[in-house]
């Protein structure tokens, strides 16, 4: 697992309870980054998929999105469950089936027992391709370990949004 830098858009809606590894409310909201500036970028426009993409779709709740740094100090990214690692998967009695399930009661019941095994987080491979990774990081057990990047405003020239684009089939429109 990257240890350095996981990316996000800065515009973080709050917890809903609906994301697929959301936990009850009770315990901790979540924040779900990703492991490149591709695949972080690709879940914020992943809604127009398959139309052209326009500065518009860039903006949320007034703001424009943008992409931050975020890193995770080493002691509690080594305890994040690697759910991509067979041995992690066995100790938690999970299956790669059930943790890629689209149906978020399965998702967020995995989620839930990762929490009560007292993990921080846990990092899967993205629903788009398996070579893109997330973390899902159980904001509560995060005090002091997590540090912000200066956010930098997504264009439509950025090199990291052509790539996701072009990964999600998407063209730019200007």
């Amino acid at each position: 697992m990257n240890e350095g830098n996981l990316f996000s858009p800065s515009f973080i809606p709050p917890t809903t309870g609906r994301g697929r590894f959301d936990l009850p409310l009770a315990c901790s909201p979540v924040l779900y980054v990703a492991e490149s500036p591709e695949h972080a970028i690709a879940e914020a426009i992943q809604p127009w998929r398959n139309r052209p993409l326009r500065p518009p779709h860039l903006v949320r709740a007034e703001r424009p999105l943008a992409l931050v740094a975020v890193q995770v100090a080493p002691g509690t990214a080594s305890e994040l469950a690697d759910l991509c690692q067979p041995d992690v998967l066995g100790r938690l009695g999970l299956s790669a089936d059930r943790v890629a399930s689209r149906h978020r009661r399965r998702t967020q019941t995995i989620a839930a027992s990762v929490w009560d095994r007292g993990h921080p987080g846990l990092r899967w491979w993205s629903s788009f391709w398996g070579d893109w990774h997330g973390i899902v990081l159980f904001t509560a057990r995060m005090k002091g370990s997590v540090r912000f990047g200066r956010p930098e405003v997504l264009s439509t020239q950025n090199p990291a949004l052509q790539e996701a684009t072009a990964a999600l089939g998407m063209s730019v429109a200007i």
